[in-house]
């Protein structure tokens, strides 16, 4: 189950360089993701060697500069007037910073970016198998309950329904079997508040974990 942990949290930005990690990361989980983890490789396999029109669909997705199609911060979906650094961005600092990471002296993008959240998760998981320390797995279950799951089911459903690109079509559709993964994993939680973060996004991660 470790194992199947360290393979549901496979950061996405990886794998689109990396065609073989996605096909073998989800081989041993449940169906459809083997399945769907094939399908994805070949696509990604398909585009190593122009990756220019995956990376214009990036940039148009993502970056903007005059429409951003899909938000990738937490905050604009979990903040009730989404800001970056608010309350939503500060809890995500504090539990990489709870887990013993500091921050990079580059920092590009809010902490809250989803890049960074599920590195994260990938950070906790592959510790856990390395250390068998159960409090890595209990750092998991706390980022998955009271933050990742209130909002990464909701990004890979804009990213689906943004028809960015085939490659990115098949990324969304596994990161939404992955979040069910994870539920299932870890068991149910509350429910989200359907506007904003609530107590949640003042919650200490260490006051669990």
């Amino acid at each position: 189950q470790i194992s199947n942990r360290r393979r549901s949290a496979l950061p996405m930005p990886r794998c689109c360089r990396q065609p073989d990690l996605v096909d073998s990361g989800l081989s041993g989980l449940p169906d459809p993701l083997p399945d769907l983890g094939s399908r994805l490789a070949g696509l990604i396999a398909d585009h190593l060697d122009s990756r220019e029109p995956v990376a214009v669909a990036h940039a148009r997705a993502f970056l903007g500069p005059f429409e951003l199609l899909v938000a990738p911060w937490a905050s604009f979906y979990l903040e009730s007037e989404p800001q970056l650094m608010g309350a939503v961005s500060q809890y995500a600092a504090r539990a990489y910073a709870d887990a013993g990471l500091a921050p990079g002296e580059k920092l590009l993008d809010a902490p809250d970016h989803v890049t960074h959240e599920l590195e994260f998760m990938y950070f906790l998981a592959f510790n856990e198998a390395a250390t068998g320390d159960s409090s890595w797995a209990e750092r998991q279950v706390c980022f998955w309950r009271e933050h990742l799951r209130l909002w990464l089911p909701r990004f890979a459903d804009a990213v689906t329904r943004a028809g960015i690109h085939p490659v990115y079509d098949g990324l969304a559709q596994i990161l939404s079997w992955l979040c069910a993964l994870q539920d299932a994993q870890q068991g149910p939680a509350d429910p989200a508040p359907s506007t904003s973060r609530g107590s949640a996004s003042n919650a200490h991660l260490s006051s669990i974990c």
